[in-house]
């Protein structure tokens, strides 16, 4: 190993300081303030890695003259890994899906409403916050090193960390992976993480929603490199910040407006008729907008046709044919729910045919070269040179990488260091779950979770890797069949069982993939792996305390579910454990959510057969459709304008990407702030003109 390179590496020591930690969970509580209220409302929640690191780099810029040591890159790097892992932590630690199902949404039948104590929960979120990182941080050497994947949104955060110090090394490492590789994203819905927030999530995704419901997708966040240059190295970073900052001003003011006046969230602008009878109104909420610029255009648009599909279309037809009598808003008897089932038959389709390319999709160059082999034994030189050409493994690239990465085992998360620490956080997984929820959950059940964990996160950070979709929503579905192996449907503890267990599988799934964009960004801006490791273990525990509490918060002050908090992702996580179940499917809706499924299956498909195709880009995507359908239009409405804007402000004015998306940014944050203000007025039983949430 070549002594004179190592000292030109930053150790953990310099890169996870005092002032790193401090300032990332300042940054990461507003996070994780902001995505609990969006998780809660609409599931929406958004990791904010670029933001984070932005605001990092400008609070120290701005105080620099008082700081013994100037910041460093690598500490900018560690700021926004450990925010990120604190502002996910509403959705790893299942606040905003499973855990109010089973509180707030459970029958009798399914041995329910369970309510949990505070001591519960806490145990419930240091028991699932650390697995997903020991079993991401193995695989580091072979999606960050050897098949050089792009994560998107992980290399563009480097890049602008890059831009912000002004080394050209770091810019000059985005540009050499993104031009190296440009695999074909299988399905674009879903953060990160929306996460389901379900997901179109964590491209800036948790994380659609990222994940069509996460948001932790990442359309919209993949800046051009160029376009980050020209902002940041021709005027500096201060445009950037105003605007992000008079955004959030913006937003908190109209927040302030709308708690006194609630019928801003809820606008009738199609008459009060169509407003009270069928759900189409408009949310005036600039943060809702914001997530629309963030999430871009081509899922705000399949998240439109959803909703005209599932609340223009079939919630009258369910209505009008008596197979939904209820209100409308109803998740159990009225139309809500029945085209939630449609809905959750695009996810299966679309997610299933997903799921199947990501796992596969690397063993095909070398299927073809074992056939090949096979076939034309007397032909080793075409064989050798069809490998040089689909290498499962880029075998030039891997040496010139391995040279660039040659940090000492002190700085890397060594074999034994995972081992350990994955047998301790093991432990203290079935040790918390087993105190906290032993009436519900066995021991087996919980041995086989953490079995599954590292399997599922494999599958998150490879979709994560080539689409910048970490998959949460469907590898969280697929974590709900697989408990139903272990634990019987007949059981009294299926419900709790399927949706507690099926959720840890989620989390940890979504901690490998946020890991692994950590690993991205810190490869690019050569900071320790081990820093990574250490730091993101930090932020997720921190985060499961800041979110326990302020999950507690919320269902004290707040009635939940409501027409403020419709906690959409607790009904689809309860939908799909009933589908399983084959329970509870309304009169009419099998014919339609089979049609669905093989719908959703069909635009996959296409998708994957498309790579290469100009109108690729127009085919939907059913993950983001199904969102369409659960969540009400006041919401969606304000989003597609939001995608609109970001494609206007762009090709009709000239606005870069990411000046628009730091106005998003704020838009979101300034609402998510605020919010705390709006659970002190609620507290206090401040009064409000009209009806309230």
């Amino acid at each position: 190993m070549d002594a004179s390179l190592n000292t030109r590496l930053p150790s953990v020591k310099d890169t996870l300081t005092l002032k790193t930690i401090v300032s990332a969970i300042l940054l990461g509580a507003v996070v994780c303030l902001a995505n609990m209220y969006f998780g809660l409302q609409a599931g929406m929640v958004n990791a904010m890695p670029m933001q984070s690191a932005l605001l990092g780099f400008a609070f120290f810029r701005a105080v620099e003259p008082r700081l013994s040591k100037p910041l460093s890159p690598t500490e900018t790097t560690l700021i926004e890994v450990i925010a990120g892992a604190i502002g996910l932590a509403p959705f790893t630690s299942g606040f905003t899906s499973f855990i109010p199902a089973l509180e707030f949404l459970a029958t009798k039948e399914e041995n329910g409403p369970t309510r949990f104590s505070f001591s519960q929960l806490l145990l419930w979120s240091i028991a699932t916050c650390g697995l997903g990182i020991v079993a991401g941080a193995p695989f580091r050497n072979l999606f960050i090193l050897h098949e050089r994947l792009r994560y998107p949104s992980a290399t563009a955060t480097g890049t602008l960390i890059g831009v912000l110090f002004k080394k050209e090394d770091i810019v000059s490492r985005a540009r050499l992976s993104q031009t190296a590789q440009s695999p074909s994203e299988p399905w674009e819905a879903e953060s990160d993480h929306e996460a389901t927030a379900a997901g179109l999530e964590e491209s800036q995704s948790p994380e659609v929603e990222s994940e069509a419901t996460n948001e932790t997708s990442s359309d919209g966040q993949d800046l051009p490199l160029d376009d980050t240059d020209h902002v940041f190295m021709q005027n500096g970073n201060g445009p950037a910040i105003t605007v992000l900052l008079y955004s959030l001003a913006g937003s908190a003011m109209f927040s302030l407006v709308s708690y006194f006046l609630p019928i801003l969230r809820r606008v009738p602008i199609f008459g009060l008729t169509v407003a009270k009878g069928w759900l189409w109104a408009f949310d005036l909420s600039p943060a809702y907008v914001g997530y629309g610029i963030i999430i871009g255009p081509a899922i705000n648009a399949s998240i439109l046709l959803g909703a005209i599909i599932g609340w223009g279309i079939l919630s009258p037809v369910a209505k009008n044919k008596g197979w939904a009598s209820g209100p409308v808003n109803d998740f159990d008897h009225g139309s809500r729910g029945w085209i939630l089932w449609v809905g959750m038959g695009l996810i299966l389709g679309d997610t299933l045919i997903g799921l199947g390319w990501i796992t596969l999709k690397p063993l095909l160059p070398w299927s073809r070269r074992v056939i090949k082999a096979y076939l034309n034994r007397n032909e080793r030189s075409s064989i050798d040179e069809h490998a040089e050409e689909v290498p499962l493994l880029l075998d030039s690239l891997i040496k010139s990488n391995l040279n660039d990465d040659d940090w000492p085992s002190k700085s890397v998360a060594t074999n034994a260091l995972v081992v350990w620490t994955g047998i301790g956080l093991s432990l203290l997984c079935l040790i918390s779950l087993l105190v906290a929820f032993h009436e519900v959950v066995s021991a087996f059940a919980s041995l086989a979770t953490v079995v599954l964990i590292p399997f599922a996160g494999f599958i998150s950070m490879r979709s994560l890797g080539e689409t910048d979709n970490g998959a949460s929503l469907a590898i969280g579905r697929l974590a709900q069949f697989m408990i139903t192996l272990m634990v019987p449907n007949s059981s009294q503890k299926y419900t709790a069982a399927n949706l507690l267990l099926g959720g840890a599988i989620e989390s940890g799934a979504s901690q490998a993939a946020q890991q692994m964009g950590g690993l991205r960004t810190a490869y690019m801006t050569k900071t320790a792996p081990r820093a990574v490791f250490y730091g993101q273990l930090i932020g997720s525990y921190i985060g499961a305390l800041i979110a326990t509490i302020l999950y507690k918060i919320y269902t004290s002050v707040k009635k939940i579910p409501s027409e403020e908090f419709g906690v959409p992702d607790a009904h689809l996580y309860l939908v799909a454990s009933r589908f399983i179940r084959r329970q509870g499917l309304p009169q009419g809706a099998l014919n339609f959510a089979l049609g669905a499924f093989f719908l959703g299956a069909a635009f996959s498909t296409l998708r994957i057969l498309s790579s290469a195709c100009w109108w690729r880009k127009y085919i939907p995507s059913g993950v983001a459709m199904a969102v369409g359908m659960y969540v009400v239009p006041a919401i969606t409405l304000p989003r597609a304008i939001g995608g609109l804007l970001l494609v206007v402000g762009q090709t009709q004015f000239g606005v870069k990407n990411f000046t628009l998306i730091c106005s998003a940014t704020g838009l979101i944050l300034g609402q998510g702030l605020f919010s705390l203000v709006g659970l002190l007025f609620d507290a206090l039983h401040v009064s409000t003109v009209g009806p309230s949430h």
